[in-house]
């Protein structure tokens, strides 16, 4: 057993729990006066009094520095720290977060980031202690103006122009007189960054930053969708609190619809400044992180656009037309695969600030190529009205399936006023399908002479005549819903020609036939075809399907439906029928879309406007032609407008093609 022996140097102490080793085991035993423990030889354990001293000298030293740098700031730099507590201050700056990007319904890029080099001025490096120096601020940008050349002179996106560097510096100034940082021109060359690193030292205040711009892949193919991005604007910084001085913003299309989402949150940095702006340094201190805005998936085909864009475009140059709309709709959710307006305008021109020459060129072309017509693009709707009416008058009772009028030549109103069919045609005996196949005027005015029109209206304004369909995408119009009211209020306000009388009989039948004071967009056509290929739900159109953020959590776009049961199944499935005849039946009128691959119902329309020639004929009529297709299971509404385009034979012949391609490329089954 080992031996225990205790130090007789130091005397025996006893130990509150003294430790015992037993046959190689720790053990502890209470109240034993052991102070040295010896394992097999002797081992010395002293705690000395130096350590203590030790421990207080380095307390000491710690304690006298403390308070040696507390006299300091208090009393040595105390006036110098109540300075710099009064007059410095804290300057916030964005971190612009990247944007999100735009794909197709198939995950195909159609808006993508690239990287760009920015010039910038920092007004900080201007200050004194009278203010800005505007004289030097001028100086050194008519040396920069020397070097940029005409890669500044861009119009902002309201138009303006500035005649010089200064001036836009200056104006943007006025209006932001705390902002320190001003965009100068975009994504410039490397030829010009080069040329500026070069004389550098006499550009006090230019920075060049590397940043990003937005790029179009399909340019006006797909512009009046996609919209555009370009610098913020003053009012764009009012609206939206997160934008900064030369950060970029949505314009328009689902750019700017859905700005909050694509843009993300930018993040923050601190920097000390002095009274005057100046930084005190260069030490900048991370507040929060950029987050990326979310990616956006559309629900657009982009085959479907492209093949579009182009049926369209060679339509409106063959038929001389002023420009074109045409919209695919899924009828069953409100999915819009396809919409295209043309003439269109190249998107990216706007993205670093569009010349003047430029922005001259599209304001002043005659086909407003800015007008997106799929949506904003009022005109009457010519006989392609007809499928509300006769679903109407059917679900009012006033006609039934077997309801019949007789269409013949001569026709009169009770003062005598002639009323006819288009070119002075006679049909006979119709019904309801049958006035549809042949599309008769005197039909539908037979009928609303049997009713009324303050009736009638109110079936109109469930199909969502005059109100806006609510499409994600800005700058929609509502139309105009044929009413005594308005055309009263027309007469007051923008037509005084119009006399504020409504006649129960002209005005009414003109109304019926898609006439008169009666206005649609081909969006709010292609809705209400939807509506009845789908048994009577009208549903909100959109182009978003679902956004994606940079963790890859999805976040599905709800839509819901603008109105159910808007009219019976059987008023809607002769409405239908009638809109198969047309190209099916004996007597119809479109009898070429037979020939596409699929069963399509249709609608056609020539809405007749400006002068009468010497033979009575109108001189000018804008192409209409609507429906849906599979007939037997409808999937798809269609309706595409050529403006001032001729007759509506010219929009047949150019929504067969269309049809035809989507058959033979597998979009119906």
């Amino acid at each position: 057993m080992p031996k225990i022996e205790f130090d007789k140097k130091l005397g025996a102490k006893r130990m509150h729990k003294p430790i015992v080793i037993n046959d190689g085991r720790v053990s502890i035993k209470k109240k034993s006066k052991i102070s040295k423990v010896v394992l097999g030889k002797e081992v010395g354990i002293r705690i000395s009094g130096w350590n203590f001293i030790y421990a207080f000298l380095l307390f000491s030293v710690i304690f006298a520095i403390l308070i040696i740098n507390l006299v300091k700031l208090q009393v040595v730099a105390g006036e110098e720290m109540l300075n710099r507590s009064k007059e410095n201050k804290v300057r916030i700056t964005s971190v612009e977060a990247f944007r999100g990007v735009i794909f197709d319904s198939k995950g195909e890029k159609l808006v993508e980031n690239v990287s760009s080099v920015n010039v910038y001025l920092l007004l900080e490096k201007y200050y004194n202690e009278d203010g800005l120096d505007n004289q030097a601020i001028e100086n050194t940008l008519d040396t920069l103006g020397g070097i940029l050349g005409e890669d500044w002179k861009k119009a902002e996106t309201d138009g303006t122009v500035f005649t010089s560097l200064s001036d836009r510096v200056f104006s943007i100034y006025k209006k932001e007189p705390y902002v320190n940082k001003i965009l100068l021109a975009s994504n410039i060359s490397n030829e010009l960054v080069i040329k500026i690193k070069a004389v550098g030292d006499t550009l006090s205040g230019v920075v060049l930053d590397n940043g990003n711009k937005r790029r179009y892949l399909y340019g006006e193919m797909f512009s009046h969708l996609l919209g555009y991005t370009s610098e913020a604007s003053l009012e764009d910084l009012k609206k939206y609190s997160q934008l900064s001085s030369g950060q970029i913003v949505g314009k328009s299309g689902v750019e700017k619809y859905y700005e909050d989402q694509l843009r993300g949150t930018n993040g923050k940095v601190a920097q000390e400044i002095d009274v005057f702006g100046r930084s005190v340094s260069d030490t900048q201190y991370t507040l929060s992180e950029p987050v990326s805005g979310k990616s956006l998936y559309l629900t657009i085909n982009s085959d479907v656009q492209r093949e579009m864009y182009e049926v369209l475009k060679n339509a409106v140059e063959q038929y001389s037309a002023a420009g074109g709309a045409a919209v695919i709709q899924d009828v069953n959710n409100g999915e819009i695969l396809a919409i295209v307006s043309y003439p269109s305008y190249e998107n990216n021109l706007f993205v670093n600030g569009i010349s003047q020459v430029e922005y001259d060129r599209l304001i002043k072309d005659k086909r407003n190529p800015l007008l997106d017509r799929s949506i904003g693009a009022q005109i009457p709707p010519g006989s392609t009205f007809k499928t509300i009416v006769a679903a109407a008058g059917l679900e009012a009772g006033v006609i039934n399936k077997n309801t019949t009028y007789v269409s013949r030549t001569g026709y009169t109103f009770s003062n005598g006023a002639s009323f006819q069919e288009f070119r002075n045609h006679s049909y006979g005996t119709l019904n309801v399908t049958d006035a549809l196949m042949v599309s008769s005027n005197i039909f539908f005015c037979e009928m609303i002479r049997d009713w009324n029109m303050d009736s009638l209206t109110k079936y109109l304004e469930k199909f969502g005549i005059g109100e806006k369909t609510g499409i994600d995408i800005p700058g929609e119009m509502p139309g105009r819903l044929p009413s005594p009211e308005n055309k009263r209020i027309l007469a007051q306000t923008t037509s005084p020609w119009l006399e504020e009388i409504w006649y129960p009989e002209g005005d009414s039948c003109n109304s019926v036939i898609g006439q008169g004071i009666t206005l649609v967009t081909p969006i709010q056509m292609s809705n209400w075809i939807a509506a009845i290929a789908n048994g009577g739900t009208l549903y909100t159109p959109h182009v978003a399907k679902k956004f994606v953020d940079e963790n890859g959590y999805e976040y599905e776009i709800p839509f819901k439906e603008i109105r159910g049961e808007i009219a019976s199944k059987n008023s809607l499935d002769l409405v239908k029928k009638g809109m198969w005849q047309v190209v099916n039946g004996s007597r119809g009128i479109a009898k070429s879309l037979g020939s596409t691959g699929t069963t399509v119902a249709a609608k056609t329309g020539t809405a007749e406007f400006g002068k009468l020639n010497s033979e009575g004929i109108y001189e000018d009529t804008h192409a209409w032609v609507t429906g849906f297709f599979p007939y037997e299971n409808p999937k798809y509404s269609f309706s595409l407008l050529l403006e001032d385009g001729g007759s509506s034979a010219n929009a047949v012949a150019t929504v067969k093609q269309l049809i035809t391609w989507m058959v033979a490329n597998g979009f119906v089954e």
